[in-house]
């Protein structure tokens, strides 16, 4: 027994020049916590393993080459110890592809770990992060995960190669332009946030894991000490008139904990913000309108309230709704689908819910922001709020053969608190206590549902 032969051999191995693979690795994970498995298998073409994040326990894999079996194999056993653990799995996404030289075994290899993939879906937190190439067959990995995440220049994600599609040979082709991390962060929506170094992905990805629940029991908590009685005198004139654009993004972060939040798909149908914050040390989704709302954003409030109720995120809105964006006749079909899909995932969502009417709740598009109509727990209203089925002009016209009061009397918030579809008119600064409160009472919140299977798609 060779046993000083064997030890060297073992360092020489371990003090090798580490892969690009396994330094994205170390760079997303807490420093010395990372932990390789299966280390010794050749040809896998893929780093897996589990670590430490912000005190969180978190598997991942780093891609290292093209798909084959073995490199499934690491995956799937990869994911069987997540689900076992109900910790998050981050998947590092920079390949060519699925070994061509395999044949059909090679449908089988993705099979696989599309199974894998789908079995964990609505159970751990999926994030994908596509630092290279993400091509073919290999798209539906990211696709099928919770959070997308790219790198804005030199990385590619296309089912087929725009170069083969109809069309093609009519433009000056330019793969950026159609398949990039920013093309799909701003125009195709495919990817939640884009960054322009990987650095920067890795930290995303880091924190959404602090952010999100390790698993669909658990709840996203961390002590806080901020003041839960904090008040922004600034939220009380920050409605200036009837038409001028309020800044959503400061009211967010200021019922933040810490005045941060982490916003999901802001470069995409920018009229609805979604963000993940934390309020009285507990992550909440808030899902907030910032004017007329059209097809990009009823899209992506529906996908995010989604992944909330999957898992177990109090969600609060912040209203101010009048009317739909302008569109065509051809794109009336997407607004009713998505419009209905986000109807559909509040009504059947379990979660807590909370609306806050900063300043309008005009028509059937106060009904897609969380209203009471389809089941919200509470919904607080600013004093000057306006809550009508018509806005000022149509209310004009119609309403006057059915009702005596005048538009300003209807639509009051007073009036609607009066019908029971406000629980609470409170003072703008004081909106962050209110939620608090609110959320107090509903975390214990148990509803009685056909059971749901999560998808992200």
């Amino acid at each position: 027994m060779d046993t000083p032969g064997k030890i060297e051999e073992l360092l020489k191995i371990k003090s090798a020049e580490p892969t690009a693979a396994r330094m994205r690795l170390e760079t997303l994970f807490d420093e010395n916590s990372f932990v390789e498995l299966e280390s010794f298998t050749k040809g896998a073409n893929v780093i897996t393993g589990y670590g430490i994040i912000n005190d969180k326990l978190c598997f991942a894999y780093s891609q290292d080459g093209p798909v084959n079996k073995k490199h499934a194999d690491k995956v799937a056993n990869l994911y069987d110890k997540a689900i076992n653990m109900g910790a998050p799995i981050v998947a590092i996404l920079d390949s060519t592809g699925i070994e061509i030289k395999d044949g059909q075994k090679a449908l089988e290899v993705y099979g696989l770990l599309f199974q894998k993939i789908t079995a964990a879906s609505g159970l751990v937190p999926q994030i994908s992060v596509v630092l290279g190439k993400c091509l073919g067959t290999a798209t539906y990995i990211p696709m099928l995960s919770d959070i997308r995440i790219m790198k804005d220049e030199n990385s590619n994600m296309f089912l087929k190669s725009p170069a083969v599609l109809k069309g093609a040979d009519e433009i000056a082709l330019n793969y950026d332009d159609f398949c990039s991390g920013e093309a799909h962060a701003t125009k195709t929506g495919l990817v939640h946030r884009s960054y322009k170094t990987e650095e920067d992905c890795l930290e995303a990805a880091r924190r959404l894991v602090d952010l999100l629940p390790s698993n669909n029991t658990d709840m996203a908590y961390i002590p806080t000490d901020s003041d839960l009685n904090r008040e922004d005198e600034n939220l009380n004139t920050i409605v200036v008139d009837e038409d001028s654009p309020i800044d959503m993004h400061y009211i967010i972060s200021s019922l933040s904990d810490d005045y941060a939040y982490f916003e999901i798909q802001p470069r995409y149908g920018k009229e609805m913000i979604c963000a993940f914050l934390r309020i009285n040390g507990y992550t909440v989704g808030v899902m907030a309108n910032n004017g007329p709302i059209g097809i990009s954003g009823t899209h992506k409030a529906g996908r995010f309230v989604k992944l909330c109720d999957a898992f177990n995120i109090p969600l609060v809105s912040l209203t101010d709704i009048k009317e739909y964006e302008k569109i065509n006749i051809a794109e009336q079909n997407l607004l009713m689908l998505y419009s209905s899909q986000l109807l559909s995932k509040l009504a059947e969502s379990s979660i807590p819910r909370v609306n806050v009417v900063i300043r309008n709740g005009i028509g059937s598009g106060f009904m897609l922001m969380n209203s009471k109509y389809i089941g919200a727990d509470i919904v607080l209203a600013w004093p000057t709020a306006e809550i009508s089925l018509l806005n000022r002009t149509g209310y004009v016209k119609i309403m006057h053969k059915y009702t005596d009061k005048t538009y300003d009397e209807a639509s009051s918030a007073y009036k609607s608190a009066e019908d029971g579809y406000i629980d609470n008119i409170i003072i703008p600064s004081a909106t962050r206590k209110h939620i608090i409160v609110s959320l107090e009472m509903l975390y214990t919140k148990r509803v009685q549902t056909v059971a749901k299977k999560h998808g992200s798609i």
